[in-house]
């Protein structure tokens, strides 16, 4: 019994000091962001537009990330990146509505074995938005709001510096004056991150 004891925490010793490697790294992700937007109801009666939400077929688009690291230890890691929406989710009869997002996230890490873990993501987001109008009726521009949001990802590490990574998050409502204040973005994507 005392062998066992004595084996398993040499074990769980070995994996936590693989899965410890703390330190700075960067990240590049791809994939898809999906916004679901609903026109206003006062936009919508000005533009006599009747049907206010985006179509599901229009409202996933590509997407891109940037962003930079800290681990911290074994379950702790802290995040800053860069969103872009690769291109405008348009609503027929009003116009286009496009956003690109600065980010801050706190991941809270389960190694599964010396390769693999699992996280859950809280995030603040800095949501940009931009609307274009194709309607005479409302006007274009742009606006900014803060918002939450909330994610799961899994990690698998080719090696000590180089993994393979996959996310999904929700990033929260895009608010546009006068436009939307029902704007759901989420956004699923693979990359790669590198540790120095």
């Amino acid at each position: 019994m005392k062998k066992l004891l004595i084996a398993s925490v040499l074990i769980a010793a070995g994996t936590s000091a693989y899965a410890a490697d703390t330190g700075t790294y960067v990240f590049g992700n791809l994939g898809a962001s999906t916004n679901q937007w609903t026109l206003k109801d006062g936009a919508a009666s000005r533009a006599g537009v009747s049907s206010t939400k985006v179509d599901s077929d229009d409202a996933t688009k590509g997407m891109a990330e940037i962003g930079v690291g800290k681990r911290i230890n074994d379950n702790f890691a802290v995040e800053g990146s860069y969103l872009r929406n690769g291109d405008a989710v348009p609503l027929n009869g009003a116009g286009k509505l496009d956003y690109d997002s600065f980010r801050a996230a706190a991941l809270g890490i389960i190694p599964v074995n010396d390769k693999f873990e699992v996280y859950g993501k809280v995030s603040a987001n800095y949501l940009h938005s931009s609307f274009t109008s194709s309607n005479p009726a409302l006007s274009s521009g742009k606006d900014d709001n803060f918002s939450l949001g909330l994610g799961v990802g899994a990690a698998y590490k080719l090696n000590k510096q180089v993994s393979l990574r996959a996310e999904y998050e929700t990033l929260g409502d895009i608010k546009h004056k006068n436009i939307t204040d029902t704007a759901p973005v989420s956004v699923l994507k693979a990359g790669v991150a590198y540790m120095f």
